[in-house]
Order: C-alpha cells, then sequence, then structure tokens
C-alpha cells in the first residue's frame, strides 16, 4: 500500500514513521515550502513532495491528513472524488494499536485537556498504568508500544481530528461542550458539531458516553447513543451543596480542591467518571481531585501589583470560554483583554457576562472587529490596542485596587505567538512589568 501523509507537522511526521516502520510506502507531502519542511524530509528519507497540489494523489491507496489541513483543501477534495480513504492521524494511531486497549477518548469546545489531565491525575494516583495522547498531548502514532504495553489509553480529540476518524467504539466517550469555535476550518457550526458528536460512534450498550447536561448539542444527543449515557450535571452527577456528587456518591467538596469555577468542577465530575470506569477507586478519586492542580494559562494568577490581581487565561481561544471565566470571577471588577488571530466567531454569548467588567481592551488581529461589535452593543468602555503589550498597559491604566485584569482572549493566539502557551508566558512578563519578547 502506498500512503501519502499529507500536512508534516509534529502528528505527519510522527504518521510517516509508523507507516515507514510497517514497512508501508510513504509519500511525504505538505501544501507549503520552506526550509523546515524540507529538513523535515531529509531526515525522514522518503519520497516527498512540498507545495503539493491534487497530483501527488496519483497512485495513493490511502491519505494520512494532518489537523491543520483544511476538509476543502484541494488535495482534499480530489482525494474524496477518486474515492482514496482519507484518516486523521489519530485514526492511523488507533488502526496500528488494534484490539485489546480501554480507550477513554474526550472532546469538547472547551476544557477537553483539562478532563484529560485530570484523568491521567486520578489513574496515577490509583496506580492504573495508561498512557496519554492526542490533540494538545503527543501524537498516537509515535507512541503505539507504549499505548499497548500500558493497555489503558486516555485520549484528546479535537473537532479536526475527529472529522476524518473511522468509528471506533470507544469504551468511554465524553463530551463536555459543544459551542460555535473554528469556523474557518469548519463549513459551519452544524458541520463542527457533526464532526463532534463522532466520538460516540461505533459504540454498543457496554460503553459509556458521559455528556454535559447544561449543553444544548449533548442533550439533543443523548437519547440518539447507543451506550449507557451518563449526564454530568444532573441526576446525581453534579455539583450540590458545595459537594461533587458521582452517580450520587460525594467524591469532593468543593472548599478542599485547589481550583474553582463550575466549568472546572464539571470537569472534575467527567474525569471521575471516566477514571473510574477505567479503575480507579472512590478512595483514589476523592484523593486525586484534592491534590489536583490546574495545568498553566488556565484562570492562573501570575501577578498581583498595587491590588490589582492579574489571570492568565490564555487558554480560552473562543467566546464559550471567555463567558466562563467571566462567571468564576462574578464579583470581582475585570479589566477584560479580548482578541488575538481572527477565527470570525460571534462574541454574542460573551455579552451577558460583561456587567461586572470595568472595561474591555480589544487588540491583536481581531481586535478592530471586537471593538466595533462591543461598541455597537455593550454600554461599558471599550479600548483598542495594536498588540498585547499595549493592551496589558492600557489595562494597567485603567484598573483599580481590587480589579483583576484578565487574559481571556476568545481568539487563537497566531497573530503575534506561536501558540496560547507563549502568549501566556508573555502575558505573565508584562503583567510583572518585564518586556515581554517572543521566544
Amino acid at each position: 500500500m502506498t500512503v501519502l501523509v499529507y500536512g508534516l507537522g509534529e502528528s505527519g511526521v510522527a504518521a510517516a514513521r509508523a507507516l515507514l516502520g510497517c514497512g508501508e510506502r510513504v509519500v511525504a507531502t505538505d501544501a507549503a515550502e520552506d526550509g523546515r519542511l524540507r529538513g523535515v524530509l531529509e531526515e525522514l528519507g522518503v519520497e516527498g513532495v512540498l507545495g503539493a497540489g491534487p497530483e501527488v494523489l496519483e497512485g495513493i491507496d490511502r491519505v494520512v491528513v494532518s489537523p491543520g489541513v483544511r476538509p476543502r483543501d484541494a488535495v482534499l477534495r480530489e482525494a474524496r472524488r477518486r474515492g482514496v480513504e482519507v484518516i486523521s492521524e489519530v485514526g492511523l494511531g488507533l488502526k496500528l494499536l488494534g484490539d485489546g486497549v480501554r480507550v477513554a477518548a474526550v472532546t469538547g469546545t472547551n476544557g477537553k485537556t483539562t478532563v484529560v489531565d485530570m484523568v491521567r491525575h486520578i489513574l496515577q494516583v490509583a496506580g492504573v498504568e495508561h498512557a496519554v495522547a492526542g490533540n494538545s498531548w503527543r501524537a498516537l502514532s509515535g507512541c503505539v508500544e507504549e499505548v499497548r504495553r500500558a493497555g489503558v489509553l486516555v485520549l484528546e480529540v479535537s473537532s479536526f481530528q475527529l472529522h476524518h476518524l473511522p468509528p471506533q467504539g470507544f469504551e468511554v466517550a465524553a463530551l463536555l461542550n459543544v459551542r460555535p469555535d473554528h469556523l474557518n476550518w469548519h463549513s459551519s457550526f452544524e458541520e463542527y458539531a457533526r464532526d463532534k458528536l463522532r466520538i460516540f460512534e461505533g459504540q454498543g450498550s457496554g460503553d459509556l458516553a458521559l455528556l454535559s447536561a447544561g449543553d444544548p448539542v449533548c442533550r439533543q444527543a443523548a437519547g440518539r447513543l447507543a451506550a449507557e449515557v451518563l449526564m454530568v450535571g444532573e441526576g446525581g452527577t453534579e455539583v450540590r451543596d458545595g459537594r461533587l456528587l458521582l452517580r450520587g456518591e460525594p467524591v469532593a467538596e468543593e472548599r478542599e480542591l485547589g481550583f474553582a469555577g463550575l466549568h472546572n468542577l464539571h470537569d472534575a465530575l467527567f474525569a471521575a467518571a471516566a477514571a473510574k470506569r477505567l479503575g480507579a477507586g472512590l478512595d483514589a478519586v476523592r484523593e486525586a481531585l484534592r491534590t489536583y492542580r490546574l495545568r498553566p494559562h488556565r484562570m492562573q494568577v501570575v501577578a498581583e501589583e498595587d491590588g490589582v490581581t492579574y489571570v492568565d487565561d490564555s487558554k480560552a481561544t473562543n467566546p464559550a470560554a471567555v463567558a466562563a471565566a467571566l462567571q468564576s470571577l462574578a464579583g470581582r471588577p475585570v479589566v477584560l483583554i479580548l482578541g488575538g488571530s481572527e477565527k470570525e466567531t460571534d462574541f454574542g454569548e460573551v455579552l451577558p457576562h460583561l456587567d461586572g467588567c470595568r472595561a474591555v481592551v480589544c487588540q491583536g488581529e481581531a481586535g478592530l472587529r471586537l471593538h466595533r461589535y462591543l461598541s455597537e452593543r455593550w454600554g461599558g468602555e471599550v479600548m483598542l490596542e495594536a498588540d498585547l503589550a499595549s493592551a496589558v498597559a492600557a489595562a494597567r491604566r485603567i484598573a483599580r485596587s481590587g480589579d483583576v485584569i484578565l487574559l481571556s482572549p476568545g481568539c487563537a493566539s497566531f497573530d503575534q505567538f506561536s501558540g496560547y502557551e507563549e502568549r501566556g508566558e508573555a502575558f505573565a512578563r508584562l503583567a510583572s512589568g518585564r518586556r515581554a519578547v517572543r521566544g
């Protein structure tokens, strides 16, 4: 079989190496052409085409596509026209993995990396051998043997990866929420939602489907699923009177946890349900939740100066995440920094949560659009700045003692940074009065 690997980022390189290890003939391609990609081809030692167009499909039996390649790409359109199988790198990894590994797969617009990290921590405390891969972690096709030895996989999957994923029948499949996002990649919100729901395809009555009781897409889907359905947020798996309950059993007191915000508490319940299914006992779940700390760039306090608290929520790359961040700070005046690279998303769901904001500072590529949008629809102070550095300076001038300066951009970071991590680190430097330098 001749396999075309399309897209030579981390996942594409891992896929090419895995296929070569299986003795497949590999053609490595990318639509771009630069020195880094030429170096990748040289390192792989395979036939390669840069600046690739549909002509690369001659003689190809299967396409393994990287998540950054949009479905409407010319190569993928031509592959579909020719009837050539197209699968994601995660799909390849699962195919190479074969049967015999228990998989808990997690997706959602917001919170999926946190939930996977929580499951990882619970399983670690419980002594359950496992491996973690996917989306924000590492390419699954690059760690197949490790996963096979562990016997349990916690897998984070994005809508990009699900779009080209055949039905899998995951033992545990979790859909945390579905909010408008990545509409510059998907053709519509409806397509985006359909791709998220693909996580449940292939499940049977012996499998577990975890969904959010508060999410409209989840509620509509719940009655159509073949697996056992557990709704997080109602029916005994919920936060009630300051306690986290899993199927009616207390798993934590809210006051003893190292994180706050209803969205984080629900994430903890998703993680507890998944980890318990994979072999963690309730005592281990309780201990793990008490000792868990959120990963960086998720509502992380990075500085306090002159009574002003600086909070890094750089991971908030869509409006739903901004709304959740503002909800968690209800009662404290906020100077909100919005903006980044443009994804053309609707910020309507943020509007009801702006009442506690002293001001909103819009910045970056999307800044002008957001400034116009908020100026027309919100009565508070809206400012426009060119970039993150000038936005932090403006926020510092506005903020008063007791305020929170919140970086919760609602946008991706690629207009100024290599990713949300670098953006968050730059914000922390700026918050502490140091110059932000791209690393």
